[in-house]
């Protein structure tokens, strides 16, 4: 087929134009972020929220009265700001609201602009809290304890700072004091001026006070420094796993992991781990987890997701989740009155049922070797499965802080306006009697916070203690220490 000259000028122009088009959508769609919002863009993010969370939440399905509440709330914030928004306020707006959910899973982007910042750190030792510098040395040595922040009680601070948190995340020490150090967020909050200074009242648990006035901070700093493992020798083996994900292509770590499991005790860190590999969870059921008969039902978890007319019918394979329908004959007749008594259930706002299974290869002897896992609130997605599972393994003992209980999958929208990115919990989760494990979290066996001094060689009295009767008389050679980085 031949073109004439005419025809390829047409066809170049029409592409030209095509072009240009595309490129003038990136003038006409404003992707920077603002930093306020006029009473029509608050209301259009408002309403994209409130419709986010109306059909992809499954907390908010579980309790209208959830989504009722947030409604309301929103009605009344169009009528405080109906001049506009400060965007660092509107972003303390949003987090108040989605705290009402209730919901482990929220994620809400950072605000992009700074505001005053506490300029120093705070530790709670037993029902009091330190006043520390950036070397963690208490502000004044004769009065290291913080009782008042420019004239206010820090427990109306406290209490002010956790309208921010969940009530399932109220203990989690490092969201909390990363609100309390929002200085000017909260000031505003409580309705106190703003101001380049702040004044707090230092005591030490006496009578005796002392007034301080320091300099507000711009810049936000870590709440605090988290203890790292150290090992004093090979016997005890340490190991800080941070991402999940990387573990399935990290030869090394993984070596590593097989290596430690040769020793009496390996201590592995899991505070800050996150990803959704299951290498780490296949690697140590095949180690730690006890053999179970043929017949035993593989399947540990039954979920169900949040119906949308945007997720499609395998949106939970790729958590390692199969249909129900999928399951053998023998496992679907065992788990037969626990599907209808959860199928009866919101069955018009979840989907069917799916389940996830594990089970541990043949191993030719049973071995005496423990693990200790350290758990917390930033333990969460397939990490929080490591944790659920290993609970009930009597090689492994789990210390540290209970887990959030975020199990579920997520789902992601940004605002329009704001261009805030949120995250919240489209899935449940529930064990083989029916009941939720979403948003309950699992409990440690030996419980220590990032703010108590750690001792241990305690530690590792209390892991001997709990051994197994074949390994008691098994006394490790050595114990670990922790420094702070």
């Amino acid at each position: 087929m031949n073109f004439s000259f005419k025809d390829v000028v047409n066809v170049f122009g029409i592409c030209l134009l095509l072009s240009i088009l595309q490129l003038s959508r990136f003038l006409v769609i404003d992707n920077t972020t603002k930093m306020s919002l006029n009473p029509q863009q608050m209301q259009q993010d408002l309403d994209t929220l409130v419709a986010e969370v109306s059909q992809h939440s499954t907390f908010s399905a579980l309790d209208p009265l959830l989504l009722q509440s947030i409604e309301n709330r929103v009605d009344s914030l169009r009528y405080l700001y109906s001049l506009g928004i400060d965007s660092s306020r509107f972003h303390a707006e949003i987090a108040k609201l989605l705290a009402q959910l209730n919901d482990p899973g929220i994620k809400l982007s950072s605000s992009t602009y700074s505001t005053g910042q506490l300029p120093f750190s705070l530790k709670p030792m037993g029902q009091l809290w330190l006043a520390l510098d950036d070397s963690e040395t208490p502000l004044d040595l004769e009065h290291p304890f913080i009782s008042h922040i420019d004239g206010v009680a820090l427990t109306y601070w406290l209490k002010t700072a956790r309208k921010f948190i969940s009530s399932s995340q109220q203990e989690d020490l490092a969201l909390t004091l990363t609100w309390l150090s929002r200085l000017d967020l909260l000031r505003a909050e409580m309705g106190l001026p703003l101001g380049d200074t702040v004044s707090l009242t230092v005591t030490n648990d006496e009578e005796s006070k002392k007034e301080l006035t320091l300099t507000v901070h711009s810049q936000t700093k870590p709440p605090y420094k988290e203890l790292v493992i150290e090992s004093q020798d090979k016997d005890t083996n340490p190991i800080k796993i941070t991402d999940l994900d990387k573990l399935s292509t990290n030869r090394k770590l993984f070596s590593q992991l097989e290596t430690a499991f040769e020793n009496p005790l390996t201590v592995v860190d899991l505070r800050q781990a996150k990803g959704y590999s299951d290498k780490l969870l296949s690697l140590l059921t095949n180690e730690f987890s006890p053999s179970l008969p043929e017949s035993a039902n593989p399947v540990f978890t039954l979920a169900r997701y949040r119906r949308a007319s945007n997720f499609k019918s395998d949106y939970l394979r790729a958590d390692y989740l199969h249909p129900f329908n999928e399951l053998n004959f023998f496992e679907q007749v065992q788990l037969s009155e626990i599907k209808v008594k959860l199928e009866t259930q919101d069955s018009d706002n979840f989907s069917q049922l799916y389940a996830r299974k594990s089970r541990p290869q043949a191993r030719e002897a049973q071995r005496s070797n423990r693990l200790a896992l350290i758990i917390g609130p930033q333990c969460r997605q397939e990490c929080e499965w490591i944790a659920y599972l290993t609970k009930a393994w009597p090689r492994v003992t789990l210390i540290g802080e209970k887990t959030s209980g975020d199990l579920g999958k997520h789902y992601r929208f940004t605002l329009p306006n704001s261009k805030l990115n949120i995250a919240l919990t489209s899935s449940l989760h529930y064990n083989l009697q029916g009941a939720l494990i979403s948003g309950v979290g699992t409990e440690p066996d030996i419980t220590f916070t990032d703010s108590e001094p750690l001792h241990w060689q305690s530690l590792v009295t209390q892991l001997n203690n709990q051994a197994s009767p074949e390994n008691t008389q098994q006394t490790p050679k050595s114990f670990v220490t922790a420094i702070s980085n």
